[in-house]
């Protein structure tokens, strides 16, 4: 099983802010039921009993809903994947720390949380510089559930099934 942490995104208009972008990129949007932040990835395992086990204590801990703020391009120069930020990464960041230490292992220092809107395969022209500077605004939020997920890949893209809830 492909497993990973993560919890479901709600944007406005997701599809609108992916259509502005499609003049520039050759790109596959995320479709709106698959938009996730991921916590942690926990790649191929057996079975989940493990993780479920160790992250009990998560249901313990309260959380609110991230808001989303802003759209940006990871590899600004040779852009990859348009994403949705969250206007309080530092909570985001210290819940990715808490969830590590529940699995024993050590936090992502690149974590950059986010919520990926499409991936891009390549820029068919130029000028989408201008479109961000002037689309960055999105309203939508990282509900708070986080969710033990398994990633199955189909030739259609991912389907995530969410095993447990915490």
């Amino acid at each position: 099983m492909r497993l990973f942490l993560g919890s479901f995104a709600q944007i406005s208009a997701v599809g609108e802010i992916t259509a502005r972008f499609e003049p520039f990129f050759d790109m596959r949007p995320t479709p709106p039921s698959n938009l996730h932040l991921t916590w942690y990835f926990l790649g191929e395992h057996p079975s989940p009993a493990p993780f479920i086990d160790r992250l009990r204590e998560l249901k313990m801990i309260p959380r609110l809903p991230i808001a989303l703020h802003r759209v940006d391009l990871f590899e600004a120069h040779n852009p990859r994947i348009l994403y949705a930020a969250p206007s309080s990464p530092v909570v985001a960041r210290a819940l990715h720390e808490k969830i590590a230490a529940l699995l024993g292992m050590q936090p992502h220092e690149t974590f950059t949380p986010h919520v990926t809107l499409a991936r891009i395969k390549h820029t068919k022209q130029e000028g989408w510089q201008k479109i961000l500077t002037q689309n960055r605004e999105v309203s939508g939020e990282i509900e708070p559930t986080i969710y033990l997920i398994e990633s199955r890949l189909t030739p259609s893209g991912p389907v995530y099934l969410p095993i447990e809830a915490f």
